[in-house]
């Protein structure tokens, strides 16, 4: 690589030396079309790295950067997060860096998108960042990467483009739990740089990896298969990290385990500290992120079994005990959410912990096939009745939860669909307040990264999406005449003159009449139901009478 002739980055502050972390995160082919009120966690955290050494940064959304390019010239570098979904938006990004900027400014890219190093031989990118990326970025930093030549090959963690060939160095070794906690800290001031970010899910991490090492018994297309050699069985932590056969672990559509790893926790006191400032600076909504939550410090690492030991729930209690007694959800002004948690592990004693701890929940667990002889196959642990229990018993708690589907998938035939239609309806009479069902994609990194994608026109798609289109519709339904309290985000694209108000705590996606500020806090009364996401309704002064 040729040696930069910009102005040198060095490890004390130098404004003159700006980089611009780009958040291209569900962008797509340009613009956001959903998860718009998400802000992720991945780009704070290289933010984080950057002023750990006075780099100083900026973080921009895709969309941004895209309708405004001039934005590119007031930085010397890019630093880019993105899923494979996000190849368009990443390539048009690269491509006007590369016509309006200096040629000589460097681009690195990072998240899912990085696990397919093949994408480097048609993006101009000076390298990617496999995995975990702290501790390459900061190796990357410390090696003056962004002002000098750097020996690349030494780097653990990345892949470049060297005389037309692509280079994928040594595996960077998974960040350990304490260096997790201890070394590295997403940056707080960098959320004001996202303009909603008042009315926005903030996403906090908790823990990092799936527990999940069982792997898909389905044919790969390279030929690779299960040969039942009984290591995801073994009762041993670290053989059931082993294939023989080299088959990425965990469900066969998830590429979480093989790119993250087994979990590993954060301190309480450090997520505390970090919910605490970002509340401080006017979030609303937290989310606590995890592949699954009651993976929080439980058991001993490495922790490969997804369904034993269970749930941790001294640890759990504690964290939300000291989350709850932040100002800011003590007086209702601000909300934690959980999302994501296993159904293997979600008991009574868990749904109780957590509506003592928590003022409300909306438990996200994921199902994918209705079908347990699909289940098996794809390599998801648990089972449909695991899930139906956990539903139940999350609704006696007075609890929302949500349930996901996945059609599409490799493996999917009439008597899968038929059964997974048969689980949303049994799963929605137990008190689901949502079906959400997603369309299969290839994931790098998954062991079905080489299948097609789903079609929106495939028979058993359509078949799973009406029946999850009239459950989800029917369930909005409950909602009118209710007030919700909600905090208003943007401007509607489809209606002139309508504010997007994102519900509080739990309670669904509402558009008003009027123009609204982000982040004013305002109730709303459900009117009519647009469709199965979205209803309409308007800013009353009635306290919200639905949590």
């Amino acid at each position: 690589m040729s040696k930069s002739k910009e102005r040198p980055c060095t490890l004390f502050i130098d404004m003159s030396c700006r980089i611009l972390i780009i958040d291209a995160l569900s962008a797509g082919s340009g613009q956001r079309r959903s998860s718009r009120d998400s802000i992720g966690c991945g780009p704070r955290t290289v933010a984080g790295i950057f002023e750990k050494h006075n780099l100083d940064s900026r973080i921009h959304r895709a969309e941004e950067v895209l309708s405004r390019p001039r934005i590119l010239k007031q930085f010397d570098h890019l630093a880019v997060s993105a899923m494979s979904m996000d190849y368009p938006a990443v390539k048009m990004l690269v491509k006007q860096w590369r016509s309006k900027t200096r040629v000589s400014g460097k681009i690195i890219l990072g998240g899912p998108i990085a696990s397919a190093p093949r994408i480097l031989k048609d993006l101009a990118v000076d390298l990617l960042v496999i995995g975990e990326g702290e501790a390459t970025l900061e190796e990357l930093v410390l090696g003056q990467f962004f002002d000098s030549p750097l020996e690349l090959s030494t780097v653990k963690g990345i892949a470049y483009l060297e005389d037309e060939q692509i280079h994928i160095t040594q595996h960077r070794e998974f960040i350990s739990s304490d260096m997790l906690s201890r070394d590295y800290f997403p940056s707080i001031t960098r959320i004001i740089d996202y303009p909603t970010y008042q009315a926005s899910k903030i996403y906090v991490e908790v823990t990092r990896g799936c527990s999940n090492f069982r792997r898909t018994t389905l044919p790969l297309k390279d030929g690779r298969h299960c040969t039942d050699c009984g290591n995801c069985d073994s009762e041993s932590p670290d053989i059931k990290m082993e294939c023989p056969e080299d088959i990425p672990p965990g469900c066969g559509f998830c590429s979480v385990p093989s790119t993250w790893g087994p979990p590993r926790s954060r301190l309480q006191e450090v997520i505390v500290r970090e919910v605490k400032e970002l509340l401080d600076l006017g979030v609303h909504r937290i989310v606590l992120e995890s592949p699954g939550f009651l993976d929080y410090m439980r058991g001993s690492e490495p922790l490969t079994d997804p369904c034993y030991p269970r749930a941790n729930l001294d640890a759990i209690r504690n964290l939300l005990n000291q989350l709850n007694s932040l100002p800011q959800v003590m007086d209702k002004t601000a909300h934690i959410a959980i999302e994501n948690m296993k159904a293997c592990l979600f008991t009574n004693d868990v749904a109780k912990t957590l509506t003592e701890s928590m003022m409300s929940s909306s438990p996200n667990i994921g199902l994918e096939t209705g079908s347990e002889r699909h289940l098996r196959a794809i390599g998801k642990c648990g089972s449909v009745s695991d899930v139906l229990s956990a539903v139940k018993i999350a609704v006696s708690h007075g609890m929302k939860p949500f349930v996901y589907f996945i059609y599409g998938l490799p493996g999917e035939d009439a008597e899968s669909t038929k059964e997974s239609i048969k689980a949303m309806r049994e799963i929605s009479e137990a008190g689901a307040e949502r079906i959400i069902l997603y369309g299969f994609r290839p994931l790098p990194g998954s062991a079905f990264e080489e299948f097609s994608e789903s079609s929106t026109r495939d028979e058993f798609s359509v078949q799973l999406r009406r029946e999850a289109e009239r459950i989800n519709r029917m369930k909005k339904n409950d909602y009118v005449g209710l007030v919700v309290r909600g905090i208003a985000a943007e401007p509607s694209w489809a209606q002139a003159g309508y504010t997007m108000i994102y519900p509080l705590k739990e309670g669904p996606l509402m558009t008003v009449m009027g123009g609204f500020s982000a982040g004013i806090l305002v109730n709303v009364r459900i009117l009519k139901v647009l469709s199965s996401g979205l209803v309409e309704g308007e800013v009353v002064s009635e306290p919200e009478s639905r949590s």
